[in-house]
Parts: structure tokens; C-alpha cells; sequence
């Protein structure tokens, strides 16, 4: 068993300089990798090599309120490519559709899962959207 885990442990152990495991940022530009996956709604803008995966109510879509199925494909993506970035760019739609509870509990999923793997969450919003209360939450998960 301990073999099994022992590539996962060693992920969780490498130190990246400058760059922690979750990182807030205010725009999608301000995000420094090459190739990340993006959770953001219809019709956001990426990168050239970026991958968006769409959170949207409408058919064909992750729904937003659909949070287990979106940390399922950030897993597949991490334990796919864990080199490959995580952005988050719609977390003030998730916790509308969800309350902040439930999104601080997906953050906190989809941080362990970035440590444990040895990759990179960022998440795009403004200070201004929140509460100072849960802005504070959401600062505590950067490393």
C-alpha cells in the first residue's frame, strides 16, 4: 500500500519556488503557467493550449450546481497531467448556485487534491465580491 502512495507523497513534497499549491489571483491574465485547465462559464476567454471546461446550466455542460462531477474531472486532470494548472474562474457563480459553505468545501477538495499531486490551483475573483468574512476563508487556503 505505502508503494502505492509513495509517487502521490512525493508530489506533495516538491517545493516549486515562488509558487504555492493555491494562489487568488484578480484576473485569468495574472495566472504565469503555459498550460492550465479552466472552470469557467460559457463563453470565457483562454489562452491559446488552455482547456476550459464549462460550467453552465445549460444541456451538455457541467452544471453549476454540479460540484462533485466538476472535482471529479479536476482529479482526472491533475492525476493526467499533474504539471498541467488548475484556474478556477468562477467561483462567485459556484457559490451562488451553492452557498459559500459548500464552495469552501470544494475549494478545500480541490486544494488537498493540487498538494497531494504536486499541482497548482489558482482562483479568479475580487476581494470585492465577497464578505470580508468569507474573503478571509478563501485567503486562508493559499499556502
Amino acid at each position: 500500500m505505502l508503494k502505492a502512495l509513495a509517487p502521490l507523497l512525493a508530489g506533495a513534497l516538491v517545493d516549486r519556488p515562488g509558487i504555492g499549491h493555491f494562489k487568488i489571483v484578480r484576473s485569468i491574465k495574472e495566472v504565469p503557467e503555459e498550460r492550465a485547465v479552466v472552470v469557467g462559464r460559457a463563453g470565457s476567454r483562454v489562452p491559446r493550449g488552455w482547456e476550459l471546461v464549462t460550467v453552465s446550466a445549460a444541456r451538455g455542460f457541467f452544471g453549476p450546481r454540479e460540484l462533485h462531477r466538476i472535482l471529479e474531472g479536476i482529479v482526472a486532470s491533475l492525476k493526467g497531467d499533474p504539471d498541467k494548472a488548475i484556474v478556477i474562474a468562477c467561483p462567485e457563480y459556484l457559490a451562488l448556485h451553492n452557498g459559500f459553505n459548500a464552495l469552501i468545501k470544494f475549494l478545500n477538495d480541490v486544494r488537498d487534491y493540487a498538494i497531494l499531486m504536486g499541482g497548482r490551483v489558482y482562483l479568479v475573483t475580487d476581494e470585492l465580491a465577497w464578505d470580508p468574512r468569507e474573503f478571509a476563508l478563501l485567503k486562508r487556503l493559499e499556502d
